[in-house]
């Protein structure tokens, strides 16, 4: 597997079975400092059964404002690595968590693709400055 900047292999054991473990994951470790980020970034978490992270991948960079996402790319690697279950996760620029209309449709057919292809998806936060909202919180 390429470990390059886009697809990393997580070695550490980091375990994400609440939103809460999964917004500070993102906020210590994938959007830092957040200054930095003037594009939209989604990544994928790959996760096995017991919820561990196996692969962190960056799959898109959109504008300051918007990611377009086709679905095959989200669950590419999954697929390829028998993933149990993937994390999705991207952040807003402007430093608002608060997610879009459009952010709520990915994770609803991202849930959808998932369960055609027997992969959990356990949740799709959206991370602004200091701060994340759990769009499986919000139902």
């Amino acid at each position: 597997m390429n470990n390059s900047r886009l697809v990393q292999e997580v070695k550490e054991p980091v375990f994400i079975r609440t939103a809460q473990a999964a917004g500070e994951y993102l906020l210590q470790n994938i959007f830092v400092p957040f200054e930095q980020f003037e594009q939209e970034e989604l990544w994928v978490f790959l996760l096995n059964a017991r919820q561990r992270m196996t692969y962190q991948v960056m799959v898109y960079r959109g504008t300051v404002n918007s990611i377009p996402v086709r679905q095959t790319e989200l669950f590419r690697l999954a697929v390829r690595l028998s993933a149990w279950g993937l994390l999705f996760a991207h952040n807003h620029p402007s430093g608002v968590a608060t997610p879009s209309e459009e952010d709520v449709l990915i994770y609803r057919n991202s849930r959808q693709a998932g369960e055609l292809l027997n992969i959990e998806v356990i949740d799709h936060l959206v991370v602004g400055r200091n701060a994340w909202t759990s769009l499986h919180e919000m139902g």
